[in-house]
């Protein structure tokens, strides 16, 4: 929520910028409230999970390689959602605010498979990560000028980011026929950040609108507690380890939206 705290003043600061502007706006075929909805592919941007030891033993296994410090994720998938704004117009300059919110199905996961070296003939050690966006809501500034005789809008758009994440860590050692849990953990959190991008709406008559746009997202990083198992025969050293997700990516989407 730190985040948000930061992103609030400036959201706030150019909503009233908007609203003053508005005062000496004139209308437009552009102007007025309008709902829509969409579909696309979001790709996360590689992130990777970085981890660390929480105590002696457990950060020797990190740095010799027994459980690995930074592993991939490529999170991608289907969005799809609904999106509700309203648009102010002077001239051919466009500007307002849009709030919108998505189902995603960006997940990966990544498994890898390592040995510690410090013990001769050791068995496998199976390493599994998982990362998913369930959902993902915007509100934003848009600002755009109209082009192609006024039918085109194009426009660029930012604000604040917020989505649930659901981060899983499964670290094990291989038996015979399965594999045994020695650490797990896992958090399942609703974070804030930022967006950016753009994207352009054609009209097709005074209220149907075609629309495109790319944006960016952050949600910044979450970090899970792969906490040691408990059991009657320890089977994992130590405390335990820290797995720290990233989470950001891009969002490719097509619509069609309607002018009240």
């Amino acid at each position: 929520m730190a985040r948000f705290s930061v992103l609030l003043p400036a959201i706030a600061s150019l909503a009233a910028s908007v609203s003053t502007v508005a005062l000496a706006a004139e209308g437009g075929p552009w102007a007025g409230a309008y709902g829509g909805i969409h579909i696309g592919y979001g790709a996360g941007s590689d992130d990777n999970v970085n981890t660390t030891g929480q105590a002696p033993g457990n950060i020797a296994n990190v740095a010799s390689g027994a459980r690995p410090a930074s592993v991939s994720m490529d999170t991608d998938g289907f969005v799809g959602g609904v999106a509700l704004g309203y648009n102010m117009q002077s001239g051919n300059i466009v500007f307002g605010l849009e709030t919108d919110i998505d189902y995603t199905d960006i997940e990966d996961t990544s498994t890898v498979n390592t040995v510690n070296p410090a013990v001769a003939g050791s068995p496998a050690l199976v390493n599994t990560f998982k990362q998913s966006l369930d959902y993902l809501g915007t509100l934003r500034a848009r600002l755009g000028v109209t082009v192609n005789g006024g039918n085109t809008l194009v426009y660029g758009t930012g604000g604040l980011a917020y989505g649930s994440i659901d981060t899983k860590v499964r670290m094990s050692a291989a038996a015979p026929s399965t594999a045994v849990t020695q650490f797990s953990g896992s958090n399942d959190n609703t974070e804030t950040g930022w967006v950016l991008g753009g994207g352009l709406e054609h009209a097709i008559d005074a209220n149907l609108r075609l629309t495109a746009s790319y944006m960016y997202y952050d949600l910044g990083s979450d970090t899970v507690n792969v906490a040691v198992v408990p059991t009657a025969v320890p089977l994992g050293g130590g405390t335990g380890y820290n797995s720290k997700f990233d989470t950001s990516g891009h969002l490719f989407r097509a619509g069609v939206g309607y002018k009240f």
